[in-house]
């Protein structure tokens, strides 16, 4: 009996294993990526990007004495800058991590460098918190500081390149100590000089560096490499132009603010087949925080993302987010062709009172989301309460062929009372299993085109909407009331040329009046 027994066990353990080994060999959605970068294909004028170009010269960091790691004994930071300043005094070219375990501090980029990891390759950085000084400039959630160094920095750099299919981890369970967020609603409100208790740069504690952070960098490559255990945001782009990143993988669940790309007041972008296994959002765009974000008021502005898999995203995050530091302005941005699975949000905007400045032209195009766990499209402009300050405008967003399959919430737009999201356009969207599919709140110019609905509870509540356009609508909810609610003193002009009066419940200010089977004319 005690044989069959523990042949059975061992039988039920192959069995289990199968889906694990097949899995092993299988790629990621969007992972063949080819070498060749299609044309962007933009509703928006921008720029060809290119792959940066460097010298045929290598320099492996083994000629310059680096040597595979021991534990913790055995570091090459001076060997891999050895080697980096030898390129740079060559003209540029590649510095070669090659194949084995290395151990490093921080590591500085020049320009007209290709820093190649190589496949088999694992580049460990250090948990001595004194290598990360002295203390280096970048911006710190939208607000700039002096603190440790990032793990890999690249300052006011030029034709630049991190490449391989080798794997930095940054062994950042020691910095997630630092759970203390610093005040950065206080430092923005004086000049970097004078700021106290913000960065390691006024001898404070608890703030964590980012992984990889460019500068004012131009021309920049980032491709194929593997990013884990950082510990926060991880390919950081600050006032920076001309940007490829592509082909990487981000691993970074057990890191809180464990961002996978962030764009922050750059412009000229191409971000896509990423594979995006975030702590945070995946792929985010910014441009500063409150005062100082809308003193130095630069944009990010002319970004394309596509082909790309974000999964496992989490502490509310989304698959591709807008904001929340959006003081220096967001616009021209287009985001195709991806899947979020198994994130806590899909596409979101958000921002707040005293961030101020425009979000606008945002397009995005054919994402499939399944299984969010709070909204799949989200726009909240009370992001962190009430504020004060600036109020932030977001206008001019298209939305389009986009399917949704478990949400609680699938669609939710919140405008603030003084300020109303404009020129909303969601076209072509599926929900299916959800329990309140959409919310609106102060909304102004709202197009919503062949949108299907299954729904648990009431499919679309919608107060202060003006100017809301529905057709071809197909709105179906278990709970027994009417499909639609319409509540708000300010809700008006609301256009359904082919959608029953009597699936719509109208709320104490809103009487049958406000719908109409069209526009009126000028004159009316």
């Amino acid at each position: 009996m005690r044989t069959f027994y523990n042949n059975f066990l061992f039988l039920l353990g192959i069995m289990l294993l199968i889906p694990v080994i097949e899995s092993l060999g299988q790629d990621y959605p969007f992972s063949n990526a080819p070498y060749e970068i299609a044309p962007l294909d933009a509703p928006f004028e921008m720029p060809d990007l290119k792959r940066p170009e460097f010298p045929d010269n290598t320099f492996n960091i083994k000629d310059f004495g680096a040597k595979e790691r021991d534990g913790d004994k055995v570091k090459c930071t001076e060997a891999i800058h050895r080697a980096i300043d030898a390129a740079e005094n060559a003209g540029g070219g590649k510095v070669l991590i090659p194949a084995g375990d290395w151990l490093t501090g921080p590591i500085h980029l020049k320009s007209y460098i290709n820093l190649h990891v190589e496949e088999g390759a694992t580049v460990y950085f250090s948990e001595d918190k004194e290598d990360y000084l002295p203390v280096v400039l970048y911006r710190h959630e939208g607000v700039e500081a002096y603190n440790y160094s990032p793990l890999i920095y690249a300052f006011e750099l030029k034709n630049i390149a991190i490449t391989g299919k080798g794997v930095f981890d940054g062994q950042a369970k020691h910095w997630l100590e630092f759970g203390k967020a610093q005040p950065r609603s206080i430092a923005t409100k004086v000049p970097l000089s004078r700021r106290k208790n913000f960065g390691k740069g006024s001898g404070v504690e608890g703030m964590r560096p980012n992984f990889m952070v460019f500068w004012k960098c131009e021309d920049i490559l980032v491709e194929d490499v593997t990013v884990s255990n950082g510990p926060m945001w991880n390919v950081h782009l600050i006032y920076s132009q001309r940007a490829i990143v592509r082909g990487i993988t981000v691993k970074s669940v057990e890191s809180h603010n464990g961002d996978g790309v962030i764009l922050d007041s750059s412009k000229d972008i191409l971000v896509e087949y990423n594979n995006l296994s975030t702590g945070d959002d995946a792929v985010v765009i910014k441009s500063g925080f409150n005062e100082e974000g809308l003193k130095i008021n630069i944009p990010t502005e002319n970004v394309v993302v596509r082909n790309y898999y974000a999964h496992d995203v989490v502490t509310g995050s989304g698959g591709v987010v807008f904001g929340s530091e959006t003081s220096g302005g967001i616009r021209n941005v287009y985001v195709h062709d991806a899947i979020f699975e198994n994130c806590d949000r899909g596409i979101r905007f958000k921002t707040a009172r005293g961030r101020g400045n425009v979000t606008e032209n945002i397009y995005v195009r054919d994402i499939e989301l399944r299984n969010t766990t709070y909204e799949a499209i989200n726009f909240n402009t009370f992001y962190t309460g009430a504020g004060v300050g600036p109020s932030p405008l977001v206008r001019n967003i298209d939305i389009r062929n986009i399917k949704i399959d478990g949400v609680p919430n699938a669609i939710v737009l919140v405008g603030l009372p003084e300020k109303w999201l404009e020129n909303i356009h969601l076209e072509n969207i599926e929900v299916k299993n959800t329990k309140e599919a959409i919310r609106i709140d102060r909304v102004k110019n709202l197009t919503m085109k062949n949108i299907s609905v299954v729904s648990e509870k009431r499919a679309m509540i919608a107060e202060d909407v003006y100017e809301f356009t529905l057709e071809n609508i197909d709105l179906k909810n278990e709970e027994d009331k009417a499909p639609i609610l319409l509540k708000g003193e300010y809700t008006g002009v609301v256009v359904m040329p082919d959608f029953a009066k009597n699936k719509i419940e109208f709320g104490e200010n809103v009487s049958e009046d406000v719908i109409l089977d069209k526009y009126p004319s000028a004159d009316w």
